[in-house]
């Protein structure tokens, strides 16, 4: 049952994060669109742990891959705000800017459920 537990412990994890986003509305809060503040999250699960999973296969450290996304995080969020400010700054017509703050909000998700999923993966044992 142990095993289990570890093998599933990300997904579940990563799925229940995404609820919890979901229904506090976290990414309008933070700055989303409110008309695709909830698709982001949804879009961002699969993606996220995607490259989480990917990261693990390849087996790079664990250090790398919690800082690493963590990061990309942060910079995802900053293109994301600076994406809105710009969009709302040229009163919707600068189309490059409002995809930069949609896509922007994507990464954010994607990465942040990759920074968890990698938080929570058990290390990779090699004998």
């Amino acid at each position: 049952m142990k095993q289990l537990i570890r093998i599933f412990r990300p997904g579940i994890l990563v799925a229940l994060a995404a609820v919890i986003a979901h229904l506090t509305n976290l990414p309008a809060m933070l700055g989303a669109h409110p008309w695709w503040a909830d698709k982001v999250i949804w879009v961002g699960v699969p993606v996220g742990f995607s490259l989480a999973a990917t990261a693990w296969i390849l087996q790079l450290p664990g250090g790398v891959r919690k800082l690493g996304f963590a990061g990309l995080t942060l910079v995802a969020f900053v293109l994301a705000q600076t994406g809105k400010m710009r969009f709302t700054a040229s009163y919707a017509e600068d189309m490059l800017a409002g995809q930069l703050w949609y896509f922007g909000w994507i990464a954010t998700c994607a990465l942040a459920f990759a920074t968890l999923a990698s938080i929570s993966w058990a290390s990779r044992q090699i004998h």
